[in-house]
């Protein structure tokens, strides 16, 4: 009889499981595996009549086997393991009131405590696919990872269920506010659930908010980039008619070597307005050429040599800003301060291999102990700023950032290990 209650329970498992994180995500040999094995602990749970806090735990054990079959996070294959735990318990100790009501009418004294037992197991059985068909209703069967702050006040309200649940079923008489207590516990671990579940829905909508939003600033930051260089146009178009008026009089005046230099002049100035670097991948692309076109605007040489293939770039894209923005804005910034525009440089190398991308910085920087180099600085301590979030992302895919600063020259190199593609959720 015992091996009928322990194949009702496993179907009960399987049904509720089934309702929060739809169908397992593993071989059928290791499911079988995993359901033998639970089957096993709740057989010996059912036959051997331990005390309580153990029945608790193997009745755990078997549900967190049956939970690990599906591709969700461990948090929360814990927190709705304990939760059918719980749910398991109110429905026996619904079971066990049930039966005493019934007892005077039916003959249930009669019974031995094996047969009662069973009894107990059959009914509980019932009621939890009561539970389950609800809980059907108030589950939305998703995923997602949230605060372990809230992991741990769920977790710390089960265990005050349990501990509630406990002192009900050792300590207390059974009568109608006994009933009307298992009730109550029972509605708050519904609650639990559906707060739950509603808390994954914000945090994922919260996530997918975030992810427009950093969308929204690449694409800015391509917009301003356009603008740049739409304005620098704009600069040449509106001087055109005074830069033909001065060629027309160099040929007139049979200077023809000046008309050409200033022609030359000029379509230098139009190529370094609409300077674009295109390698495939928007953030990089964005940013680089932003910065070409603030570089030529303030008389620095940027020079960039650029290895890559975009499809094999598998670093975020807001975290590529992160790094390759604050390099160059601080590259930039620095130059900027070196006096005589002939010292003014920065070079830039991007490559990219199996395993990782490296960034390498090297840019022209004034003379630390001048005082008025700092005082020109708009902001000196986002300087600091950028490198720490460089750092932070670095240390994010276990990378590294170097620096070096020597002969008035400073140099950056970072490097970003591709994450590893996993198959598991």
């Amino acid at each position: 009889m015992f091996t009928g209650t322990t194949l009702l329970e496993l179907i009960l498992l399987n049904r509720y499981f089934s309702v929060l994180f739809h169908t397992p995500d593993r071989k059928l040999q290791i499911i079988i595996l995993h359901y033998l094995l639970a089957g096993a602990i709740l057989f010996t749970s059912s036959v051997s009549f331990f005390p309580m806090p153990i029945t608790g735990l193997l009745s755990m054990s078997s549900t967190f086997l049956i939970a690990r079959l599906y591709s969700v996070r461990p948090g929360s294959q814990m927190i709705f393991s304990a939760l059918y735990v719980i749910l398991g318990f109110i429905a026996e100790s619904l079971s066990y009131c049930l039966i005493l009501a019934i007892r005077p009418a039916h003959g249930v004294n009669q019974l031995s405590r094996l047969e009662q037992r069973l009894l107990i197991l059959f009914i509980s059985a019932l009621i939890m696919l009561l539970f389950i068909t609800v809980i059907r209703f108030i589950k939305r069967g998703q995923d997602y990872k949230i605060s372990k702050s809230y992991y741990f006040i769920m977790t710390l309200i089960i265990l005050i269920s349990l501990l509630i649940l406990n002192t009900l079923f050792f300590y207390s008489k059974i009568n109608f506010w006994y009933i009307l207590s298992v009730i109550g516990i029972l509605g708050i671990n519904f609650l639990i659930i559906f707060l739950f579940d509603r808390m994954i829905e914000i945090f994922r909508l919260a996530e997918v908010n975030y992810r427009l939003q950093r969308q929204m600033d690449a694409q800015d930051i391509s917009y301003k980039q356009t603008v740049h260089s739409f304005m620098g146009i704009k600069r040449i178009i509106h001087d055109t008619n005074k830069h033909l008026v001065y060629i027309r009089a160099c040929i007139k005046e049979g200077h023809a070597q000046e008309g050409i230099e200033h022609i030359n002049r000029i379509l230098l100035q139009i190529e370094a307005s609409c300077q674009k670097v295109t390698t495939g991948n928007l953030a990089i692309d964005a940013l680089i050429s932003n910065a070409l076109s603030i570089a030529y605007d303030r008389r620095i040489a940027m020079e960039h040599k650029i290895h890559i293939t975009a499809a094999e770039i598998n670093i975020d894209r807001y975290d590529l800003c992160i790094v390759l923005g604050n390099l160059l804005d601080n590259a930039i910034e620095a130059a900027q301060q070196v006096s005589g525009t002939e010292n003014r440089f920065i070079h830039l190398h991007i490559h990219s291999n199996n395993n990782a991308l490296i960034i390498y910085v090297g840019n022209s920087m004034a003379d630390p102990s001048t005082s008025e180099t700092h005082r020109q600085k708009e902001n000196p301590g986002l300087h600091g700023i950028g490198l720490s979030n460089v750092q932070r992302t670095a240390d994010k895919y276990g990378g590294h950032l170097k620096t070096t600063a020597k002969n008035g020259k400073f140099e950056t190199v970072v490097v970003l290990p591709f994450p590893k593609i996993s198959g598991s959720v």
